[in-house]
C-alpha cells in the first residue's frame, strides 16, 4: 500500500481552580491534539504524549498537576457542547 494513512490522537482534560476558567472552584476543558501518519507512529508512546500535554496544560494556566486529569471524550464533550469556544 503505497498511500500514507493519517491519524490524529487527541487527549482531553479537566481543570481545576484555573484562573482562565474563573478562578478557584472553577472547571474548564481542554483537548491536546496531535495528527500524523502511521509511519511515524514507531516509537510514539501514548502515555507520555499524555503525561506531557498535562504538564504543559497545567504550566500554561498556572495550576498544580494535580488539578489536570485526563478524562473521556464522551466526558468533554459532554461538557463542551454548548461552549462559546467551540467552533
Amino acid at each position: 500500500m503505497g498511500n500514507k494513512i493519517h491519524v490524529a490522537v487527541s487527549v482531553f482534560f479537566e481543570i481545576k481552580d484555573a484562573e482562565i476558567y474563573g478562578g478557584k472552584g472553577s472547571i474548564g476543558y481542554s483537548e491536546a491534539k496531535i495528527d500524523m501518519y502511521t509511519d511515524c507512529l514507531d516509537g510514539f508512546n501514548l502515555q507520555e504524549f499524555a503525561k506531557h500535554q498535562g504538564e504543559i496544560i497545567s504550566g500554561f494556566v498556572k495550576v498544580p498537576e494535580e488539578n489536570t486529569r485526563i478524562i473521556s471524550r464522551t466526558e468533554y464533550e459532554e461538557h463542551t457542547e454548548d461552549s462559546e469556544w467551540e467552533d
